[in-house]
């Protein structure tokens, strides 16, 4: 009899049983193992009756309930399962580090259907929308409820893959112990990337509870299939008795088992792993051993051997700028290893690597000269690898060094001028950027003195103007919204020059005067206000950035405020809103109650308008506010 058709009957059932009957009616998944009982009816006739029972459950207008249908299947499926069971288990039982019996779910049921019918439903589809309600369900703990189980685990299968390695760090690991012999028992140590996961989960739980599994890792290192092998490595990390092992590993055919091997020999502080990865770095293996360093806490011996071999290749590139014949293909090859070297050092600071650094911009015209001669683009990214080191380790002489390097190619104008707000003075800063490129551009000198102030502007930006998502509560649902925050007045206070708040008026940039607002700055007030004039629609950031800068920087009133946001709001421009961003609708909360009227007139079906002011969104958040401050009433 065929077992393996029976026992998946038998999950689709659990699953409608978790579900809830109503969803079996017309489901996918039962439909299509409809036909596979009828053929198979035709020789065995408790098949038949099978397949008529999951028509009947399939049928919306049979006589019966579908709870009535559904529990008539079950019960006729449970019975013939019971006749082919076997009281013997064959194979040899093999605890995963744990005794089975010390260890169990204990069964929790208290969420209701209708809690659980949205999970059950993201995890039973495709589509979209299903990772937020799944992550939500994991942060109100409803997964807990012990008949999620099998779903969470099916989840380690998920076609998403943001969803299934959610499953794989998160959610299944969360059941702690007690799951572990559930995923051994549906392990396939010879399966694929889909068992990598299980493998994951099983690690994290062991990690969390200081169970040692290290004897399993090495057994499945040497005889499973090529990507558990890999897994089961890295697991390895660490652990100095397996080191002559992993060496042996790195010699291995599969490229991910020696990515894997140099990973686990990275996080050991021993000579022999130390000279194996050395070794291996001057061969076709270095972005492995690249990626093995950069993703991990390794050893300063092995750390400070790796800005050795660095350097030495920096001052062989370096070096044939003397030769009379130079190497293109050699030199190339070097910027392709130069470049993956690079990827090592973003993190951690070396005085090698560092220096190394210093010495390719003192050579600056000749690499550059290289890429564009040459079209050999690794070196011109590796002087702006350079560049962006220094910037964030750099000295006094560093910085001189990119002030040279930044009048040569205005490009590295944005290292210099962050590496100045680190080291000079805010006075020192402004004298710098602005002081001489303002006398050279009113001379009308130097059309390279006006692209490289352009650069300077555009690298404030994002110092002065922090750009993200910000979330928000309407009472019923929560919503995301794109956002833009200004900094604190004391960080400008004590990081900025005020005379770039008055470049910035005479530059007329509404944004960047926005970022730079202060007090007692002639003429700054004006020029805001004038601004939200010309630019009133809340379709657009600009507004609520004028607003933000007004109230959190220069202190107007809530009533100044109110009064502002109307005069926006009554503007015919303004019209066509979808979405607003959430300081204006915290701002709407602080309107008092007798603006409710006011407020539902802007309402799309309040509106003649073709095009209504605030639509989709827009109109849901208004609504909110209505009904809150009618609350306040």
């Amino acid at each position: 009899m065929s077992t393996a058709l029976l026992q998946e009957l038998y999950q689709e059932t659990r699953r409608l049983y978790i579900a809830g009957s109503e969803l079996a009616v017309e489901d996918i998944r039962l439909r299509k193992l409809l036909p596979r009982f009828q053929q198979l009816g035709e020789k065995a006739p408790i098949f038949k009756r099978l397949g008529d029972s999951i028509q009947n459950v399939l049928d919306e207008t049979h006589d019966s309930s579908s709870s009535e249908r559904l529990q008539n299947l079950t019960l006729l499926l449970s019975s013939v399962l019971h006749t082919q069971g076997n009281a013997t288990v064959a194979g040899d039982l093999k605890p995963l580090g744990m005794e089975q019996q010390e260890h169990s779910i204990v069964p929790i049921t208290s969420y209701s259907y209708r809690k659980l019918a949205p999970v059950v439903q993201a995890l039973s589809t495709t589509g979209g929308g299903r990772l937020e309600v799944i992550e939500q369900a994991f942060k109100e703990g409803i997964f807990q409820d012990s008949r999620l189980m099998p779903l969470a685990i099916e989840g380690l299968y998920d076609p998403y893959s943001e969803i299934a390695e959610l499953m794989t760090r998160k959610i299944v690991p969360a059941y702690g112990l007690a799951i572990l012999p559930y995923l051994r028992d549906i392990f396939d140590p010879q399966g694929d990337k889909k068992e990598v996961r299980k493998l994951t989960a099983i690690h994290t739980i062991a990690e969390e509870h200081q169970l040692d599994l290290l004897d399993v890792y090495s057994e499945l290192a040497r005889s499973a299939s090529e990507d558990i092998r890999a897994t089961a490595i890295r697991f390895l990390v660490g652990h100095e008795e397996y080191v002559p092992e992993l060496i042996q590993w790195t010699k291995d055919k599969k490229k991910n088992v020696r990515a894997s091997a140099y990973y686990a020999l990275a996080g050991s502080s021993s000579n022999q792993a130390i000279a194996c990865l050395l070794e291996a770095s001057n061969g076709k293996d270095l972005e492995y051993i690249v990626d093995a360093v950069r993703y991990q806490e390794v050893s300063q011996a092995l750390e400070d051997q790796l800005a050795v071999a660095f350097a030495k290749d920096v001052e062989q590139a370096i070096q044939s700028e003397q030769q009379e014949s130079i190497d293109h293909k050699a030199l190339e090859k070097l910027a392709e290893r130069l470049l993956l070297f690079s990827k090592m050092w973003t993190h951690s600071p070396n005085e090698t690597v560092h220096q190394s650094y210093q010495d390719m911009l003192k050579h600056y015209t000749y690499l550059y000269n290289l890429s564009a001669t040459n079209q050999i683009t690794d070196w011109r990214n590796l002087l702006w690898d350079a560049a962006s080191y220094i910037e964030y380790r750099g000295s006094l002489e560093d910085l001189e060094l990119l002030y040279e390097v930044s009048e040569k190619d205005a490009n590295f104008v944005p290292s210099a001028f962050r590496l100045s707000i680190q080291i000079l003075s805010p006075e020192q800063v402004y004298d710098q950027y602005v002081g001489g490129v303002v006398s050279q551009m009113k001379a009308k000198i130097n059309k390279d003195a006006k692209a490289r102030l352009g650069k300077v502007i555009a690298t404030m930006r994002p110092m002065l103007i922090e750009n993200g998502y910000e979330s928000f509560s309407l009472g019923h649902e929560e919503q995301h919204a794109y956002t833009q925050k200004i900094l604190p007045l004391a960080e400008i206070e004590q990081k900025w020059d005020k005379r770039w708040l008055e470049f910035a008026m005479k530059q007329d940039d509404v944004e960047l005067v926005a970022g730079l607002a202060r007090p007692g700055v002639k003429g700054v007030d004006e020029f805001l206000r004038q601004k939200l004039k010309d630019n009133p629609e809340f379709r657009n950031r600009t507004a609520t950035l004028i607003l933000r800068a007004l109230e959190e920087r220069l202190g107007i009133s809530k009533e100044d405020k109110r009064e502002l946001m109307w005069q926006a709001i009554d503007d015919r421009r303004n019209s066509n809103s979808y979405m607003f961003e959430p300081y204006i609708i915290h701002s709407f909360l602080e309107f008092p109650v007798e603006d409710i009227e006011r407020l539902e007139a802007l309402l799309p079906e309040n509106r003649e308008a073709t095009i209504p002011k605030f639509r989709g969104y827009a109109a849901e958040q208004l609504e909110f506010v209505i009904h809150t401050l009618k609350g306040m009433k």
